[in-house]
């Protein structure tokens, strides 16, 4: 059976830059004052994985907290993820990271959009404010500043830390599945 493809020159394919696409969520955000966010990074791993989705709200810059998830604006693109320390030099920035990442960098907040209040995993929705939630957030939070601030330089204490963060990876990976 031969099969036949036919072009047509008229039709282009359709590109929309992340600029565009990061005014367009920018402008209903500003609108709504919160909006679901798709994660499209391992970042972020194992809270939130490629495909999650997050609900973004609109906080003052005042009112992120240690542990708190952000979105923030990158040249190119919207990044979510947590905070691991305020700066007030020379007016408000945080220290941020992803969890699945031993660096870290300071965002100013005036590129800080807002917080995440929940996950969306599928059908099940997390609401990040619940006692049960609070928790596992600082627990991640904690596991998450320990791996930027241990980070050993010696390289049998490294592979010693390598051990132990893939340790804990797994059994977080394990809890967040379960919840």
């Amino acid at each position: 059976m031969q099969s036949h493809t036919t072009t047509n020159p008229n039709l282009e394919e359709s590109k929309v830059s992340s600029d565009t696409i990061m005014a367009l969520w920018e402008d209903l955000y500003t609108k709504k004052q919160q909006s679901w966010l798709t994660i499209l990074s391992g970042s972020m791993l194992p809270l939130l994985q490629i495909g999650d989705k997050v609900l973004i709200h609109a906080v003052k810059p005042t009112d992120i907290r240690f542990g708190d998830i952000i979105v923030f604006k990158n040249p190119d693109k919207l990044i979510v993820h947590r905070i691991i320390r305020r700066h007030n030099n020379n007016g408000l920035s945080y220290l941020q990271k992803g969890d699945n990442a031993t660096t870290a960098e300071i965002v100013s907040s005036e590129y800080v959009l807002g917080k995440a209040i929940a996950i969306q995993k599928g059908n099940r929705i997390i609401q990040l404010n619940t006692r049960k939630w609070k928790f596992i957030n600082l627990a991640l939070t904690l596991f998450s500043c320990s791996v930027y601030y241990l980070k050993p330089r010696n390289p049998v204490l490294k592979r010693i830390a390598k051990f132990f963060y893939n340790k804990a990876k797994v059994i977080f990976d394990h809890v967040i599945t379960k919840i």
